[in-house]
């Protein structure tokens, strides 16, 4: 059975001191009026809750709520006349936003990731929030949930990361919250989160956020030397391997069982054309926001040159894009100066591909 809802009665500071003097101000969603115990938090926000629950769910709490620590906290407490409506004070640094997401989950039931049966996009802002407590305080099973959750946006599946809008279903979150993903998997020990919240990083790298005073800083300016040396090394190779990809691309058609080859040959070098006369096909597709994101359709759009392409040519190309492209997904923590386990991440061989025309070539040979 669920625990009562939390009260909403204001909490009252006996005798001494005078609540106007503490600043103590009570959390309005997490206040039980028969806790027997009193958390408050950073800024002097309290949640009244029950040691017996914090306990079962939590050794950290567990600990601190000992009866060695409490007769010893009790003391301390009368002789400072502080408590609050007779339970005893027990004073976190955390902000308060997070022991409240916490709480409520521990002491009021609260699912952030599901309505009933209906899944729910969690703001990225909880996440954080959630696994930055549970990992503090050791709530195992929150942690576990917290960073599933995650591991949803921030996945291994390339199939699962070239579907933005079924990632989005489960964390609302913006590229800016890259630099907090990093900080968690270090935090937790979740290398699993690294590779693409590198990419990520490699996304907003030259994006300036102004300040109220005039001045810029950089989304990425609080990592840590080794994470910033990863993502500036990381996002020059992935600008290396988008320029090789165009090459292995252009060298596909016309394929080795082309039916017009002259046809092929000519769109084909559409892109080579445009080049001479505007480079804005090259620039929105060299970038290393599109390092993962298939080139065909960007060089050869499908309502103008992909028609002119045989049935041959159209599959080979798909099929080295494709390929290429889950190659780079295989080495992309190797980018990034990552050496993950093969159950964090999928891996195979060298950095290198072979052409399709090339490997049937090869085959023919034989």
């Amino acid at each position: 059975m669920s625990p009562p809802g939390p009260s909403r009665k204001p909490a009252h500071v006996e005798s001494d001191p005078d609540p106007d003097e503490t600043g103590v101000q009570t959390d309005e969603q997490v206040w039980f009026s028969d806790g027997n115990i009193v958390v408050v938090a950073a800024n002097k926000v309290a949640f009244r809750v029950h040691k017996g629950i914090l306990s079962l769910r939590s050794e950290v709490f567990r600990d601190m709520f000992s009866p060695a620590i409490t007769d010893a906290h009790a003391a301390t407490a009368e002789s400072e006349s502080e408590s609050v409506e007779g339970c005893p004070v027990v004073h976190l640094t955390d902000p308060p936003e997070d022991i409240r997401r916490l709480f409520l989950v521990l002491c009021c039931g609260k699912n952030y990731y599901y309505d009933r049966d209906e899944l729910v996009p969690v703001p990225f802002a909880v996440l954080a929030s959630l696994i930055r407590t549970a990992h503090k305080y050791a709530v195992q099973d929150v942690l576990d949930d917290a960073l599933a959750r995650l591991k949803k946006y921030y996945t291994n599946d390339l199939a699962a990361w070239q579907d933005p809008s079924s990632r989005a279903r489960h964390v609302t979150t913006v590229p800016r919250d890259a630099p907090t993903v990093l900080h968690l998997a270090r935090l937790t020990n979740t290398p699993s989160l690294l590779p693409t919240a590198f990419l990520v990083c490699t996304m907003i790298a030259t994006w300036r956020d102004y300040q109220p005073d005039g001045s810029c800083v950089s989304p990425i300016a609080a990592l840590s030397v080794l994470d910033l040396t990863g993502v500036i090394v990381g996002k020059g190779l992935l600008v290396q391997a988008r320029a090789t990809r165009a090459l292995h691309l252009l060298g596909a058609a016309p394929s080795a069982h082309c039916l017009a080859r002259e046809t092929c040959a000519a769109a084909r070098d559409g892109p080579v054309a445009a080049l001479r006369g505007s480079s804005r096909v090259f620039k929105s597709s060299m970038g290393d926001a599109h390092a993962l994101t298939p080139m065909v359709d960007i060089f050869w759009p499908r309502y103008s040159r992909w028609p002119k392409f045989c049935g041959s040519c159209h599959e080979a190309l798909v099929e080295e894009d494709g390929m290429v492209i889950r190659l780079l997904w295989k080495h992309l923590p190797l980018l990034f100066g990552l050496r993950l386990d093969e159950g964090c991440w999928p891996s195979s061989g060298s950095l290198t591909w072979t052409s399709r025309d090339s490997r049937e070539r090869q085959e023919a040979g034989k």
